[in-house]
């Protein structure tokens, strides 16, 4: 038994195409599995206007398929695929290059589903930053209105400082040695007068 990398390609009407693509897919896997073939990669190619007519159908939706099998049972997909009333037409080949030609679509097919999922959360993103600043205003919001009540607290346990108000006046340790200062020198000057006084008797 020998196994080798096939390409085969499965041409089906545009209209059945849209309505029962799902169902129509099972079949063309179904039809290559069933004879032990092992499918290694696939791909659904968009819809595009047929270079001629098929069977009357102009316009058309390819399935792409590369898979591993038995050179014996090529012939009994062959003629399997062309029992069936949903494929149009079916091309299987088998070259050397096959393998590269693969792994390019493989690669190419992860570069648009990474496009695709890029393009999807940017999409998304205005909606997220659209919401941000609605947030950040009420959490502003709330903080300047819990500042407001702390002002208050902090308002009503202070003195009044209205100029109705009378306070005290506190003597500084400036003003206490002043006071002292001025208490030696009024005693010194009633010194000199009462030394003056005695003089003046005296003569």
């Amino acid at each position: 038994m020998t196994e080798r990398l096939y390409e085969g390609l499965f041409l089906v009407a545009a209209t059945e195409a849209a309505s029962e693509w799902s169902e129509i897919e099972v079949q063309i896997r179904a039809l290559i599995e069933n004879h032990g073939a092992t499918i290694e990669y696939a791909e659904r190619w968009p819809e595009q206007r047929l270079a001629y007519p098929v069977k009357g159908v102009k316009r058309g939706v390819y399935f792409l398929a590369y898979f591993t099998s038995d050179t014996g049972a090529i012939a009994s997909i062959r003629s399997d695929g062309q029992l069936n009333e949903k494929i149009l037409r079916m091309l299987i080949i088998q070259e050397d290059f096959l393998k590269v030609e693969m792994a390019k679509r493989k690669e190419a097919a992860a570069r648009s589903a990474e496009s695709a999922a890029r393009s999807a959360a940017e999409a998304n993103k205005p909606a997220a930053e659209a919401t941000e600043p609605t947030t950040r205003s009420e959490s502003t919001d709330d903080g300047d209105a819990g500042e407001t009540a702390k002002e208050a607290v902090v308002a009503e346990d202070l003195p009044s400082t209205s100029s109705d108000a009378q306070v005290d006046p506190v003597e500084t340790p400036a003003d206490a040695e002043a006071s002292s200062e001025n208490v030696v020198e009024d005693a010194a000057e009633e010194a000199v007068e009462e030394v003056a006084s005695t003089e003046e008797e005296t003569q």
